[in-house]
C-alpha cells in the first residue's frame, strides 16, 4: 500500500466512524492477536480481498503504538501459513503521530480454492465470511457453495431421481423445438429427431445406462415439477406497509400467491400476479404527463427471469423459494444463492463481465427467447428504471441469496424539482442534477452509484462529483475508492448571498454552516467540515474581514466565541426564499 492510499484510508475510517467491509482494525499492542485467523479467513474469502491494519484503536482509530513490529509481522506470517490455502500477505509500515502502524494487504482467495480456512480448526469451524464490518462463521451451506463454485456447477443437468423420461410432456417439448426452429431456420441440427434433440439439449441425461430427465428438463417440461420439488416455486406477496415495516411486524398481507408449474408457466403467472398488484403512477414530462405502471414491466421481467435462471439448484438450496415481496414503497425479488464466478455487485452492469451458474437451463431459455446470456440484462434493468425517473436498483449479494430492490419513489417528484431549481444559476449538467435528486432521497452517493445512475464511466463520475464538491453543494468524505459524497449544509439550503457565492470550497462550506446553525463555535464547525480548527479560524478571520459574519462575544479571544451571519445577510436569504 502506498503512503497516499494509507492516509486516505485512515481518513475514511475516521470520518465514517466504523470499519469498512474490506478493512479491519486491530489494536495489537500485546502482539499478534490470538484470533487473527478469523479475520484472515473472512477477508480472504471476500471478493477482492481486503486490508487489516495493526496499531489502531477501535474507537477513533488513533495510533496505539506498536513496540515489536518485527515480531508482530512474523506472527502474522506464521498465522497466514496455517491457512488453507496459505495467504501470501504483503506488509507496509507507516507512522501516525510518531507511532508505527502495520498494514497487511490480504489478497482474495482464488475461486477454485475457496473457502480459505484455518487448518487447526478444520474446514467447518475454521471458515469465516465478512458481512458488513463484522466477521461470522460460514454455514455448512455456504461452505458447500464455495466448494461447488470451484468449477462450473452442473446441478441443472443432474439426473432427477425416481422419474422416467416419460414424465416429461412431449407436447411441450415439441412446441419448444418448433419455436426454436422458427427462430433459427438455418440450424441444421434442429432437423434431427426430437429424441436426439432431447439428448443434445440435456433435457435427457444418462443415469446407470438409461436416459432420465435432467433437473433443467424436468423443471421446463414436467406438468407439475413441484410434486417432487415443492420449493422450486415463486411466491408473490403484497404487503400494506413500507419495506421496513415487515421486520417490525407492521405490515398486513393484502395478497399472497404461490406460483407453480413448469418454468415458462411460472414466469408468466408470476408476472401476471406482480402486474395485478402494481399501482399506476403519473410521470410528468414538462407540460405533459402519462400514466405508467408502478415499475417498468420489462425491468421486473428481466429480474424475475434472472432469479429463475441463476438461482442455486444444489441440494442445499432446494428447500428455498424465489420470493417476490411488494410494498407500498418498493418491490424486493430474492433468489437462493449468491453471485456466481467473477461477477460482483459492482461489476454487474459492466460490459463483458458475466458468468452463468446453470449453463444448460440458460441455454434452454436463450434458444426460446425467454432470456439472453450476454450480460446485458442488468444494464437493461437500470436503463428502464432511470427512463421512468426511478432510482437504480439496489443489488445485494448475501452469499446464500441474491436480492434486487426497486423503489417506486420518483427521483424527480415535484418537491425535488423545486429544490433542484435553486441551483438554476450553477453550471451543472443533467447528470449532476439527476445525482442531486438521488442524493436528496438517499443522503449519500459513491462513484459507482453515480456511474450506474448516469450511465457514465468512473473517470467522468469522479470529475463531475468533484465539480459539485468544489461548488460547495456536496461534501466529500474519504477519497479514491473509499470516497462518499453527501449534500452539504449549503446544498440543503440551496442559496447563498451573492458575496458568499464567490467563496471557494471550504470557506463556502464554513459560511453555510454558520448560516444554517449559527451562532456556532469554531470547534463545532471544524467537526462538521472535517477540517482542522486552526484552518476554520483562518477562514472565519477572512469572513469577518469581508463582513459576511459577526462575532457573538465582544472579546475576539473569548473561549466562548461563536459566530453568526450578519443580520442583513439573514434578511437577504429569507427574502430570496420567498
Amino acid at each position: 500500500m502506498q503512503e497516499a492510499d494509507f492516509r486516505e484510508l485512515l481518513k475514511s475510517l475516521r470520518e465514517r466512524g466504523s470499519e469498512l467491509d474490506d478493512v479491519e482494525v486491530k489494536d495489537a499492542r500485546g502482539g499478534t492477536p490470538s484470533k487473527l485467523w478469523e479475520s484472515l479467513s473472512a477477508v480472504a474469502n471476500k471478493s477482492g480481498g481486503g486490508t487489516i491494519i495493526f496499531g489502531l484503536s477501535d474507537e477513533g482509530f488513533l495510533p496505539t503504538g506498536l513496540t515489536k513490529i518485527d515480531d508482530l509481522q512474523r506472527g502474522i506470517s506464521n498465522t497466514c501459513a496455517e491457512m488453507e490455502p496459505p495467504i501470501r500477505v504483503q506488509f507496509s509500515t507507516f507512522k501516525e503521530d510518531r507511532k508505527q502502524i502495520l498494514v497487511a494487504s490480504i489478497p482474495p482467495c482464488p475461486r477454485e480454492k475457496r473457502p480459505c480456512y484455518y487448518k487447526p480448526k478444520g474446514l467447518s469451524a475454521g471458515s469465516l465470511v465478512r458481512v458488513g464490518d463484522a466477521d461470522r462463521r460460514m454455514t455448512e451451506y455456504e461452505i458447500a457453495s464455495c466448494i461447488a463454485e470451484r468449477g462450473q456447477p452442473e446441478e441443472d443437468k443432474r439426473p432427477v431421481q425416481d422419474v422416467s423420461r416419460e414424465s416429461l410432456n412431449r407436447i411441450l417439448i415439441q412446441e419448444y423445438f418448433d419455436e426454436v426452429r422458427k427462430r433459427r431456420p438455418r440450424a441444421a441440427h434442429l432437423n434431427l429427431p426430437i429424441d436426439e434433440l432431447r439428448k443434445i439439449y440435456r433435457i435427457d441425461v444418462s443415469k446407470d445406462g438409461e436416459l432420465v430427465p435432467s433437473l433443467a428438463g424436468f423443471m421446463m417440461f414436467n406438468d407439475y415439477p413441484q410434486a417432487d420439488f415443492p420449493s422450486l416455486c415463486i411466491t408473490v406477496v403484497r404487503y400494506s406497509g413500507l419495506m421496513r415495516s415487515e421486520s417490525s411486524g407492521g405490515a398486513d398481507i393484502l395478497d399472497n400467491q404461490k406460483v407453480e408449474g413448469p418454468i415458462p408457466v411460472m414466469l408468466s403467472e408470476a408476472l401476471a400476479a406482480i402486474e395485478r398488484n402494481m399501482r399506476r403512477r403519473t410521470l410528468k414530462t414538462g407540460l405533459l404527463s402519462e400514466n405508467l405502471s408502478e415499475y417498468p414491466e420489462l425491468a421486473v421481467r428481466e429480474v424475475l427471469v434472472n432469479a429463475v435462471a441463476h438461482r442455486d439448484y444444489s441440494p442445499g438450496a432446494l428447500g428455498s423459494q424465489i420470493q417476490v415481496k411488494m410494498y407500498s414503497d418498493g418491490i424486493v425479488i430474492q433468489s437462493p444463492g449468491g453471485l456466481h464466478g467473477p461477477v460482483t455487485v459492482d461489476s454487474l452492469d459492466e460490459v463483458g463481465i458475466h458468468s452463468t451458474r446453470n449453463v444448460q437451463l440458460m441455454r434452454l431459455f436463450e434458444e426460446r427467447g425467454i432470456g439472453e446470456n450476454r450480460g446485458s440484462g442488468i444494464r437493461t434493468i437500470i436503463l428502464q428504471l432511470i427512463g421512468a425517473h426511478l432510482p437504480p436498483p439496489l443489488f445485494e449479494d448475501g452469499g446464500t441469496y441474491f436480492r434486487v430492490t426497486f423503489s417506486n419513489e420518483s427521483l424527480l417528484n415535484e418537491k425535488t424539482v423545486d429544490w433542484l431549481n435553486r441551483f438554476a444559476g450553477f453550471p451543472i449538467n443533467d447528470r449532476q442534477r439527476l445525482a442531486l435528486a438521488f442524493l436528496k432521497r438517499n443522503e449519500r452517493i459513491t462513484n459507482k452509484e453515480y456511474s450506474r445512475l448516469t450511465q457514465c464511466d468512473s473517470r467522468r463520475a469522479t470529475a463531475e462529483l468533484g465539480e459539485l464538491r468544489d461548488s460547495g453543494i456536496l461534501n466529500q468524505k474519504g477519497s479514491r475508492r473509499w470516497a462518499i459524497y453527501e449534500i452539504s449544509p449549503f446544498g440543503l439550503q440551496g442559496t447563498l448571498p451573492p458575496a458568499a457565492q464567490k467563496l471557494k470550497r471550504f470557506p463556502k462550506m464554513v459560511y453555510s454552516i454558520i448560516q444554517n446553525d449559527g451562532p456556532i463555535r469554531a470547534l463545532t464547525i471544524a467537526e462538521e467540515c472535517g477540517i482542522s480548527k486552526a484552518y476554520v479560524k483562518l477562514i472565519v478571520r477572512d469572513l469577518l474581514k469581508s463582513k459576511l459574519i459577526e462575532t457573538m462575544e465582544k472579546n475576539p479571544r473569548s473561549p466562548k466565541q461563536a459566530y453568526r451571519v450578519k443580520s442583513f445577510h439573514k434578511t437577504e436569504r429569507r427574502s430570496g426564499e420567498n
